[in-house]
């Protein structure tokens, strides 16, 4: 491609992190082969999480302001809003849908270390490892998670994620929550991925 092409289309700031248009292109390749994955990560984590807070906390638990954080409520309000925007109605799968991954990420910051204990955690993630095994706690999958959540951000905005950030292995991470959820969810994620 000319680089008036170049200049014109993918941009010259956003061209410049790239050596050549190859790396450019296998940037595009990686982040493609990302999707899958993120997407089965980013719904399961969804449903997962909305089946726990459903049961402890109550059906409408996304309106509960003894348990969301003002920003988390704030978000929640958001979603609503483009719901309206839109003309659908407003019930709580839509909204559950609407949220976005930062919101379910954010879940499992400081603040709701109190309602969020090993005992939650381990009903979120059905398939996580025994304390022998490896230690996971909430601050643990909340820096995986906000890693993973970083790299999606970027892949969804078209930014380069090759040789950045740690992403090169960001697969491996994707596929070791998934399997705290389920080992048959990451492979179904895998299987998917590989057609």
């Amino acid at each position: 491609m000319k680089t008036s092409l170049i200049n014109k289309f993918i941009s010259a700031d956003r061209f410049s992190s790239y050596s050549d248009l190859n790396s450019y292109s296998q940037n595009m390749i990686y982040s493609k082969s990302s999707y899958i994955p993120l997407s089965v990560l980013e719904v399961a984590l969804k449903n997962s999480i909305d089946e726990l807070l459903t049961d402890i906390i109550g059906y409408s638990w996304f309106e509960d302001d003894s348990f969301l954080t003002n920003d988390s409520i704030r978000k929640v309000k958001d979603a609503k809003n483009i719901l309206f925007r839109r003309g659908e109605k407003i019930i709580k799968s839509k909204i559950i849908a609407e949220l976005s991954f930062g919101f379910w990420v954010n879940l499992f910051k400081k603040p709701y270390s109190k309602k969020l204990r090993t005992k939650e955690l381990q009903r979120i993630f059905n398939n996580l490892p025994s304390k022998q095994d490896q230690i996971i706690n909430r601050e643990i999958i909340y820096k995986r998670l906000n890693h993973i959540r970083n790299f999606r951000n970027r892949v969804f905005h078209y930014e380069k994620v090759l040789d950045r950030d740690n992403y090169n292995l960001i697969h491996d991470e994707i596929y070791e929550i998934l399997s705290f959820f389920d080992d048959e969810v990451c492979e179904f994620a895998k299987r998917a991925n590989d057609e």
